[in-house]
């Protein structure tokens, strides 16, 4: 009788291996898609980028929150999968650990552009972010009239490889850039135009109101007729990772129709128009 228990537990422990053994290999493979490495490991692998309220992080628990963390999650429970945040990332790197199979998704989202469209895959949008134009309380040189940014003399506040560079950098390339790297705090742009080292920088509201609790009467929003732009806001994946992107896809769908992604939003919104939100069919 004990040596049959023995033999049985000996099975189990060569079972048990070979199954973390298969699980590790498939990992690693690359012939392997994303999509089989998740549904056989039963967990999605995310990276993130600490961006208020995006992708939050406790600074006591280190716990992850947000937008895109809560709409990711629940993703996970509709596919019965596991959600692993596994790796913090800068904004110019994020394609490099999707196409390295470091994760299998970039779980706190990025803005759709043409650029980032050829080096990944993005998900159906959660909602839309309007990009507007900010600059110090007092200076009104460009209310109505933001081709006057375009000159050497106007400095725009910019972090290394963020959108406010790429849109620096397309519609206003005479005007000088001030930089801060990906590792700064975002909210160092706002410091450098209400030091007058910048002045002008472009963002989503949501990003400014905050700094405005804390620092009111320093930075206010350039009068316009429209926003400088419009973006789209998404998960993205490693390109040609068809099954997973329609995996992703369908989930979000759901969650969009059931409207939870309203309440998700609704949550963190500070005044209404902060996230435009996704205009169903049959509601053109």
């Amino acid at each position: 009788m004990v040596k049959k228990f023995f033999f049985l537990l000996l099975v189990g422990m060569l079972y048990f291996s070979c199954q973390n053994s298969n699980n590790e290999n498939l990992n690693k493979d690359k012939n392997h898609s994303v999509y089989d490495r998740v549904i056989h490991s039963k967990v999605i692998r995310a990276s993130y980028i600490p961006y208020p309220p995006y992708c939050i992080i406790d600074p006591n628990t280190k716990k992850l929150s947000g937008i895109f963390v809560e709409v990711l999650e629940e993703i996970g429970k509709k596919t019965n999968l596991k959600i692993k945040w596994v790796e913090e990332v800068g904004w110019g790197t994020v394609f490099e650990g999707l196409n390295n199979d470091r994760y299998d998704i970039h779980g706190s989202g990025l803005w759709v552009n043409s650029t980032r469209g050829m080096n990944g895959y993005f998900s159906d949008p959660l909602f839309y972010n309007p990009i507007m134009v900010w600059a110090r309380l007092g200076d009104k040189r460009f209310d109505n009239k933001l081709f006057a940014i375009n000159d050497s003399k106007v400095r725009i506040a910019v972090q290394d490889g963020a959108m406010e560079d790429i849109i620096a950098k397309s519609d206003f390339p005479n005007a000088t850039r001030i930089s801060i790297t990906q590792t700064n705090p975002w909210s160092d742009n706002l410091l450098n135009i209400i030091t007058k080292k910048a002045d002008i920088t472009f963002a989503e509201p949501w990003v400014i109101y905050p700094f405005l609790k804390k620092n009111p009467g320093t930075i206010y929003q350039v009068s316009s007729k429209e926003p400088i732009r419009y973006f789209a806001n998404s998960y993205v994946m490693k390109m040609g990772e068809d099954e997973f992107k329609s995996m992703i896809n369908a989930a979000l769908n759901e969650i969009i129709m059931e409207g939870t992604m309203n309440k998700i939003l609704s949550k963190y919104e500070n005044t209404k128009g902060e996230f435009l939100r996704v205009v169903l069919p049959f509601q053109k």
